[in-house]
């Protein structure tokens, strides 16, 4: 098997925070790092709460999705952005949000991607 070309790149929206939606999009996350591709995870509304409250850094699991995502950040090929609109109607502050995440972007940027 080869490796992707460099530049290869999944960009998954993530907006409901049900643990299995949270579930399988860590381990998609976690295969395609794996495999060598960038993934940008742009996160909206209620999986934006799981990120910013803490529940996903709970999990000691390995099997878990937030130990998967984790895996997948240390690689280096995982980038998290979080929705502007959802972080201003979200319960957490932009200074908590800014903790978790690498950017915040807007919607069009977002499609862009």
């Amino acid at each position: 098997m080869t490796a992707p070309s460099s530049g290869a790149k999944w960009v998954l929206l993530l907006q409901r925070g049900s643990e299995d939606v949270l579930s399988e999009a860590a381990a998609m996350t976690a295969a395609a790092s794996s495999l060598g591709l960038e993934v940008v995870l742009v996160w909206f509304d209620g999986a934006l709460e799981a990120l910013v409250s803490g529940r996903l850094d709970a999990d000691s699991d390995e099997r878990s999705a937030g130990c998967l995502f984790r895996q997948a950040r240390e690689t280096g090929r995982v980038r998290y952005l979080a929705c502007s609109a959802s972080m201003v109607s979200s319960r957490f502050g932009p200074e908590k949000v800014r903790e978790k995440v690498d950017d915040i972007v807007g919607w069009p940027t977002a499609i862009h991607l």
